[in-house]
């Protein structure tokens, strides 16, 4: 910390300037993206944005207005005409690119808001429209092959976010984008074969 009370070497913005509230913002769309709202706070934010607690609040006001304006970006859509064959490779190494550049994950993010949405019901919806529109199932066993496969791409998100599996440093990520991804396909190509035959 320096003199004036503010982290970094001494020609560091000072607080309050526009890369402290990116700072802030980056953080508290990371720990927001991961953990929600209720369960993130407002030390953590700071810890996280190597600020104080008042610079947060004084950047944004209150928790509320922190969330909001840290909302977690949504990633670039998978382009509409992407070709279903190797789309389960091409969605697990999206996941995995999240992860190391450190935004928000979306799939994660919908755990979050669903738990906290004053209408669960309406949330669960808009995660589903959201996340499964691109496959559109006309019968039960299309829809329980979506469900199957958002319940793995939930579980390779919160493994490798939330419990750290599959470090980096550790693996070879081109193996889990090659082994998981065809187990994504798997369920992919079951769901557009139930809708084309």
């Amino acid at each position: 910390m320096t003199a004036l009370g503010h982290r970094g070497p001494p020609d560091s913005p000072a607080p309050g300037s526009g890369s402290s509230r990116a700072a802030i913002l980056h953080a508290a769309r990371r720990l927001f993206g991961e953990r929600g709202y209720a369960a993130t706070t407002i030390r953590e934010v700071a810890a996280e944005a190597g600020v104080s607690p008042a610079l947060v609040m004084k950047c944004c006001g209150s928790k509320e207005r922190l969330y909001a304006d840290a909302t977690p970006l949504e990633p670039t859509p998978i382009d509409a005409n992407q070709p279903l064959d190797g789309l389960g490779e091409l969605l697990v190494r999206r996941m995995l690119d999240r992860r190391t550049d450190d935004v928000a994950e979306p799939w994660l993010r919908g755990l979050y808001l669903i738990s906290g949405a004053p209408d669960p019901a309406a949330a669960r919806a808009e995660f589903r429209e959201r996340m499964l529109k691109r496959f559109p199932t006309t019968d039960a066993p299309g829809r329980r092959r979506a469900d199957q496969l958002a319940c793995l791409l939930i579980g390779l998100a919160a493994g490798s976010r939330m419990v750290r599996l599959l470090a980096p440093e550790e693996t070879d990520l081109g193996e889990v984008v090659r082994e998981y991804g065809a187990l994504a396909q798997q369920l992919i190509d079951g769901i557009a074969t139930r809708d084309s035959g």
